[in-house]
């Protein structure tokens, strides 16, 4: 047993079976390996890149040529991840479980083999930390860009939304998924506010625009609503019109489970206020009470169509 790496934010001890030969060119690893423990925290601390198509005038153009790893070791090694790898970083936190085979081509180009999946995991994607049903890693080449297949989802309410990101680590794809199936715009509002764009106003179809555009920016980067929000401990800040009230208000919300959800509005400019809460009976049956400068009960029925 022995820890290959010991730093604060990258850890892993292994353990397992092996011998080593050496031919006078290169050291020929074989064996079995398995982590006992390990934790990965990666930053976002990289700068922007341009893309490839940019030419910035007097600089020499980089090559699209790939720079394939090499090593001076000749590897036959299959690394299991035992009872899992803890992960945190690019918006994904959890234990990857699953095993690989690393070997070394002729050239010394370094080749893995096999699947990781997420155990346990969560997804940080549009502000909101999803639930991930699906998550592999497929290696079949270059250590540095295995396939990618995650599904994560907002359950429990009357559309449950998720977002699908395929492709590859270097080239992702994403794209937004609902039960059932309902128009884009209407999965964002679910997936970003938890309630469907007709409850939405003002600032709030603001912020699901923004929201649009976010989900590669870094999995942890979003708006300074949402920033602001997690800072008060609150699921929602914004500046908004109101349904109920005159004018704009400032809108504070907090989901305390998968059928609760309480939110205060306080006019601008004027002395109103309301509370609210809603309360999930089922997938299309909610209720909600309105108390304040004006009081209210309501059931509320929805039914979406494609």
């Amino acid at each position: 047993r022995f820890g290959l790496l010991n730093r604060p934010d990258m850890r892993l001890t292994l353990s397992g079976q092996g011998h080593g030969d050496f031919d006078g060119k290169k050291i020929a690893l074989r064996g079995e390996l398995r982590a006992d423990s390990g934790y990965f925290e990666f930053g976002d601390d990289q700068l922007p890149r341009l893309s490839e198509d940019v030419v910035v005038v007097g600089r020499k153009r980089p090559s699209n040529g790939r720079v394939n790893a090499r090593t001076p070791f000749d590897l036959d090694m299959r690394l299991d991840l035992g009872k899992g790898v803890e992960v945190n970083g690019y918006g994904l936190t959890g234990r990857l479980r699953g095993a690989v085979q690393l070997s070394s081509a002729a050239e010394g180009e370094m080749r893995v083999a096999g699947r990781i999946h997420a155990e346990n995991a969560r997804f940080l994607a549009y502000g909101q930390r999803l639930d991930v049903e699906q998550g592999l890693l497929i290696f079949d080449g270059p250590v540095d860009d295995p396939g990618l297949f995650i599904q994560a989802w907002r359950r429990n309410q009357a559309v449950e939304v998720g977002v699908e990101v395929a492709g590859t680590v270097q080239n992702p794809t994403a794209q937004l998924i609902s039960e059932p199936p309902v128009p884009e715009g209407e999965k964002l509002s679910w997936l970003v506010l938890g309630r469907a764009p007709g409850d939405a106003q003002g600032a709030d179809l603001a912020l699901l625009q923004a929201a649009s555009g976010t989900l590669f920016g870094r999995g942890d980067k979003v708006g300074i609503n949402q920033q602001i929000a997690r800072k008060l401990g609150l699921d929602d800040v914004s500046v908004r019109g109101s349904g109920t009230l005159e004018g704009n208000v400032v809108a504070l919300g907090k989901r305390f489970s998968d059928k609760v959800y309480i939110g205060y509005e306080q006019g601008l400019g004027f002395a109103q206020n309301l509370v609210k809460l809603d309360y999930s009976i089922s997938k299309r049956w909610s209720a909600r009470v309105e108390t304040g400068t004006t009081s209210s009960l309501g059931l509320i029925y929805r039914l979406a169509f494609d």
